[in-house]
């Protein structure tokens, strides 16, 4: 026929063909922490593959320690009660007293 096109579908916005899923990671978030210390200092490639693996080991640890404790009381959910206990459980005294001070501080500007 003339003049008629074919019109292609457009994919939605939000889907994507194939391709790999990108690596998660925490450096954006070590960056800005780092900013909020001191605006000029800047990390090199190497410590920010050193201190991401930190923070994936230390998110994997506390995450299954909660797990277990939700386990263990018959919980379905992940409760921030149950986050709380596995970062008393895991982290030295005085960095714990600190991880909850930040943490209930996060959850309260969520709430908010």
């Amino acid at each position: 026929m003339a003049g008629s096109k074919r019109v292609a579908k457009k994919a939605s916005a939000g889907a994507k063909k194939g391709g790999r899923k990108g690596k998660r990671s925490f450096k954006v978030y070590i960056a800005r922490s780092l900013k909020q210390v001191n605006k000029s200092l800047t990390v090199s490639g190497t410590a920010m593959k050193i201190l991401n693996g930190f923070v994936v080991d230390q998110f994997d640890r506390i995450a299954v320690q909660a797990a277990q404790l939700a386990r263990s009381t018959k919980r379905a959910t992940l409760g921030s009660a149950e986050v709380q206990t596995a970062v008393r459980l895991l982290l030295p005294a005085e960095l714990a007293k600190h991880a909850m001070a930040e943490g209930t501080k996060a959850v309260a500007k969520i709430a908010a």
